[in-house]
């Protein structure tokens, strides 16, 4: 798939309508019912992809109809995942996520992801999460690379010391 679609030079709108798809099909509801259920026959989960898919690009429609058929639609999930990771390493792109306890201000931002750049050598595609239980400081998921400079890990290692050292 990341092939043909980057021969066509499609493959930011494929990555964007193969993750649509899969987030749609992943939660409960109408289109997951009606794609999953044993009893609706192929021709009418053909109809129904067939109707949510619509206008959308030709490589994610014959991808779907051929997990539809092999009975893999359950699947797309998965597919999306390493499509999106074949894709990032073919534009040598980083995912990175930061958790900090409160909303990041531009300029942190901005730093972290020239950091990244830097060390990296890749484009960074920076995502955020505010979690309050953080504390302070920051987590940064580079991958599969945790760096936890967070208060909360800190003291975690403080109380593990202390322990240590009754």
């Amino acid at each position: 798939l990341l092939e043909a679609a980057e021969e066509s030079g499609e493959v930011e709108e494929v990555r964007r309508q193969l993750h649509a798809f899969a987030t749609a099909i992943e939660g409960p509801g109408p289109l997951r019912a009606a794609l999953h259920d044993p009893q609706v026959d192929l021709a009418a989960k053909h109809r129904v992809l067939a109707g949510v898919t619509g206008d959308g690009n030709k490589l994610v429609q014959n991808t779907l109809r051929l997990l539809l058929e092999r009975g893999r639609i359950g699947a797309v999930a998965d597919v999306n995942d390493e499509y999106e990771r074949l894709a990032a390493q073919l534009e040598r792109r980083v995912e990175v996520e930061v958790t900090s306890a409160v909303p990041l201000d531009a300029d942190v931002e901005q730093a972290i992801t020239t950091r990244v750049q830097t060390a990296t050598g890749r484009t960074v595609r920076l995502s955020k999460r505010v979690d309050p239980a953080v504390i302070g400081g920051l987590v940064i998921q580079i991958g599969d690379v945790v760096l936890d400079a967070s208060l909360k890990a800190r003291a975690a290692q403080l109380r593990t010391q202390m322990k240590r050292a009754r």
